[in-house]
């Protein structure tokens, strides 16, 4: 089919299948035709108005401004992009280890908040106390599951070999 017409454009934009519509309408910027796009998209999904699109197209030319600016900072410092990527993979990476390692204190500090209130109560407490302790206790599968989820989080590189055999000690005292 030929595009010689805005009518021509139009009904090629009517032919062309829901997912490409929206391909094209999320990097409307880059079309020949954005307004024509934009009118078939909401001609179709009817979910904004012009007044919507045109704002939602403001707020991306403002991002892809930043994003340019963002590059020539990199291109000025020599920067690659891939560098850019490890830094922020190795940031998400430290966060993860610390949010894991104080999940792991807090599991610590109530598991022995636990044992200090069973030794403190009386026989029939600490009767009670051992059916509650009963159970809290995993089983050896769930024991064994957590030791291998440990050991792919210890591949993945998100803990360290020190942080694994720390807690694989603790896991395996428990079985």
């Amino acid at each position: 089919m030929e595009l010689k017409s805005e009518k021509s454009i139009i009904e090629y934009l009517k032919k062309l299948p829901d997912d490409t519509i929206i391909k094209y309408y999320l990097d409307v910027e880059y079309s020949p035709f954005p307004i024509l796009v934009i009118e078939e998209y909401t001609r179709r999904f009817k979910r904004k108005t012009k007044n919507e699109i045109i704002k939602d197209l403001k707020l991306q030319s403002r991002l892809a401004k930043k994003k340019t600016k963002e590059l020539g900072s990199m291109a000025k410092k020599r920067k690659l992009v891939d560098d850019v990527t490890r830094e922020k993979s190795e940031e998400i990476i430290k966060q993860a280890k610390k949010k894991g390692y104080e999940i792991s204190e807090r599991l610590a500090s109530r598991g022995s908040i636990l044992g200090s209130k069973l030794k403190k109560k009386t026989k029939s407490g600490i009767e009670s106390g051992m059916k509650a302790k009963s159970q809290l206790k995993t089983s050896k599968h769930k024991d064994l599951d957590l030791l291998k989820k440990l050991g792919d989080l210890q591949k993945a590189g998100i803990i360290t070999k020190k942080e694994f055999e720390e807690k694989k000690k603790k896991i395996l005292s428990k079985i």
